[in-house]
């Protein structure tokens, strides 16, 4: 199919156009079910993608990526009813996620211990954010799974934006990503984090969105 090609001996990239869309959506679907890890475009950079159910994917990601077992990875749900499966959400921050959501915001709450223990880094708190991306939403309802992620780089570099940086990166590693979509340039912040876990909210890194907005929706959230 015209738009899908390899790079080095494992690297499979599709690059992402409309008619090419419904068999990315698919392809990454098979990957991440079957324990696979991909590079996808996001709200803000290149994301590396897991099963953040899956052990074994988890692992995978960190070693591709030469990241610290001690940090933690985010991650990506549909909706906040899944937020709410995996993590602690009163209805009063439920209230304020549907103010930010979906957007390049990472809240972070007490998670329930549902997620692989790898995903968490050894912390009882957990990252999640809703995407605004088309594939990414779309991606999200077809597999009703959350999916781990984390920025597609190594470890210290910055944030790939394009799939030649990603090549960079990743094809004379020892270890690649199963699969790469290649959605041209993408000239996004990281997202802005922000600590959900007490009465009142605290911004732990600013992004896309600023501090001046979130705190017109910090005004409102209580509990």
């Amino acid at each position: 199919m015209h738009g899908i090609y390899h790079v080095g001996y494992f690297m499979i990239i599709i690059e992402l156009r409309e008619n090419t869309f419904p068999r990315a959506i698919s392809e990454v679907a098979r990957v991440l079910r079957s324990g696979g890890v991909v590079i996808s475009p996001t709200d803000t950079v290149y994301g590396i993608l897991g099963d953040a159910a899956n052990e074994s994917a988890v692992s995978k990601m960190f070693n591709i990526k030469n990241r610290s077992a001690q940090k933690a990875f985010p991650v990506f749900v549909a909706d906040i009813a899944t937020a709410r499966r995996y993590a602690y959400i009163s209805d009063a921050k439920a209230k304020f996620l549907e103010q930010i959501w979906p957007g390049p915001v990472t809240a972070i709450f007490h998670h329930k211990e549902r997620l692989s223990k790898a995903l968490t880094g050894g912390l009882d708190t957990i990252g999640m954010r809703m995407p605004e991306n088309p594939f990414l939403a779309e991606l999200l309802k077809r597999i009703d799974i959350p999916i781990a992620q984390t920025s597609a780089n190594i470890s210290n570099e910055p944030p790939a934006q394009n799939i030649e940086q990603i090549k960079d990166y990743f094809k004379k590693s020892h270890l690649s990503p199963d699969l790469v979509i290649d959605a041209g340039e993408l000239a996004g912040q990281p997202s802005t984090v922000v600590d959900c876990t007490g009465a009142a909210p605290i911004i732990l890194r600013t992004g896309m969105i600023t501090k001046a907005e979130l705190d017109k929706l910090f005004s409102g959230m209580v509990g």
